[in-house]
Parts: C-alpha cells; structure tokens; sequence
C-alpha cells in the first residue's frame, strides 16, 4: 500500500492535499475497507510509528469520520462551478463525504458473518439445509438454523436464495428492519441502507414482514421496503433485474444514488454522488463486470456527469 503519484485528476483535486494528509486519508481506506491483508495492517502500524505527523494526521482523519456532517467543497460548488479550497478544506471535506454520504458506513466490517465476499466477488454457497445462496460483490450473511426455523441474517449486500421447500421450517431473510419469508422459492434480497432494501421474486412468493405491517410478494414482483414501511409491489423482469448473476448490472431508471452504492461492490475504491438532485436522478445504463475497469468511463459517456478522483480509493461524481 502507499499513494500513487499519478492518482490525481485534471483539476489536481486531490493535489491540493499535503503529502502527510494524503497518506492519513489513504490508510483510513484502507484499514476501514472490506478486506484488511496482515501486510497492511503491519504497514500501517509501522506507518504510525514513524512519525509524530503520521499519528496526528490520523487522528484528525478519525476525528472528522465521527463528527463531520457537512462538505465544504459542495457548498463552494454551489457558489461558483469551480474547485478552488485549500488543503485544510479539502481534508475536511473528504472526511465529510464518508460520513455525510453513508457510502462507506454501507461498508462496515462484519468480521463474524459466516459467508463473506469481496468487492468483486460472485460466490455461491450451500446451507445446511441444502439451500443455495448467490452473493454478490461486497456482501456478508449468516446463518442461524434451529428445528423449527431457518434464520439467515444479511448484514450487508446482495444475495439470491434457491430455497430447499421445508414446510415445518421456514425460511426467512432478515435484513435491516425488516424479514422476508418463504417455504421453497427464489428470491433476491438487495440491501443497500437500513432505508432501502429491495426484495425481488423469481418463483412463487414470500412474506415480508416490518413491525406490524407485512405484505406478499408474487413471482415477478418486486418492493422496496425501510426502517418503517412497506412499498408497493411493481411487476419486473427478474432477468434483467438480477442480471448481477450472469455478470451485467442492468439499471432501468433507477436513482443514480442506487446505482452508485450497486456498483461500489464490484469496484476497487469507493464512488460517491456529490449532491441530493444527482442522486435522485433516474438513470439507464448496463454495466459488463468482466470490464469493472471501465466503470468510471462508462458512466462518463453515458451522463453529464464529473468524476473527480480524490484518491485511488476514494472518487467523488458530481452534476457536469
């Protein structure tokens, strides 16, 4: 691990940090991502250790992750169109966006989770129950089998579950607030934030239950549902909604916010949508994972869109 020397753009966004704050954002990705190796868990101890600065930098970057809400560059860009802050700002401002924008608090470690995948990552596992779950990229569950229930918990990410039929033992999903239920069917299970959890259904139906309120979901159907409510169900094309398991991310007029959190589990690093109006504003696009490296460029092409790379691991997307 260490920066990159040519990770900044054409505006020299991230040039405007000093060296040492550089460094200090760059580790606090990395030891907060999916995936920590021993190797930089090591740097980065050594790192700390070898100068003052180094421990100072950090602690001004942890400082900021727990008490930042607002970025500073947003409310400059309102101002005028152009990027001019100072390093101080910029350092803020980063920090700022982790927090403010929930991206990476998505993200969080699950060290206890039974199954895990990395950014990237297509898995598929068998339950003791002879059920099947595909996970997508980034995501963490577990399982909690006793003689009258099949619980699995989905900390976070994606996953299609080919339930075993078993009518003494229900299947359910708990995910965020709420718990889909079934006997023997295949569902997706699409978790994104504690307010936007989306379940979709190949093959016959399940149950979804928040607090007192819980609804049926048909075969080709699909609902979103939050810390508190139920949405309506919507009839759609489980092939190209779930299109993930055959290597294509598949967005029809989605909010851009989604298909930005959909896509940072397939990326290395991290997108961010600078703006409320750019991350509710619906989008069309198909992604081929096999070429994950053409993400930012695609999307480039496809919308008025900035992207500004802050650091290897962390990029923000703002309205053109």
């Amino acid at each position: 691990m260490g920066p990159d020397p040519n990770w900044t753009d054409d505006n020299d966004f991230g040039g405007n940090l000093d060296p040492i704050s550089q460094e200090a954002v760059t580790w606090f990705a990395t030891i907060h991502a999916d995936e920590v190796a021993k190797a930089d868990q090591v740097a980065f101890r050594a790192w700390l250790r070898r100068d003052e600065r180094h421990r100072a930098a950090y602690a001004e970057v942890e400082r900021l992750w727990s008490g930042a809400a607002e970025l500073p560059i947003v409310q400059a860009r309102r101002r005028a169109r152009q990027m001019a802050i100072t390093r101080r700002t910029l350092g803020k401002g980063v920090l700022a966006a982790m927090v403010g924008g929930g991206g990476w608090v998505a993200y969080r470690q699950h060290p206890f989770a039974d199954y895990r995948t990395g950014t990237g990552e297509r898995r598929t596992v068998t339950l003791a129950d002879n059920s099947t779950v595909e996970m997508a990229g980034a995501t963490a569950l577990s399982a909690d089998f006793s003689s009258h229930l099949r619980l699995v918990t989905l900390h976070q990410g994606e996953a299609f579950f080919s339930v075993a039929p078993e009518t003494s033992r229900p299947f359910v999903v708990e995910a965020a607030a709420g718990r889909t239920m079934a006997v023997g069917t295949s569902f997706n299970v699409d978790y994104i934030s504690d307010d936007d959890v989306r379940v979709t259904v190949a093959r016959h139906a399940v149950n979804i239950r928040v607090g007192a309120a819980d609804a049926r979901l048909d075969a080709g159907s699909q609902l979103t549902y939050n810390r508190e409510s139920i949405g309506v169900p919507q009839s759609i094309d489980p092939a190209s909604e779930l299109g993930w398991r055959d290597g294509r991310l598949i967005f029809l007029s989605q909010p851009f916010g989604r298909v930005i959190a959909s896509l940072n589990r397939w990326r290395r690093g991290r997108l961010m949508v600078m703006g409320a109006a750019l991350a509710a504003r619906p989008v069309t696009l198909i992604i081929d994972l096999e070429k994950s490296g053409n993400i930012l460029a695609t999307l480039e092409e496809a919308l008025p869109i900035q992207v500004v790379n802050v650091t290897p691991y962390l990029t923000l997307v703002f309205d053109a």
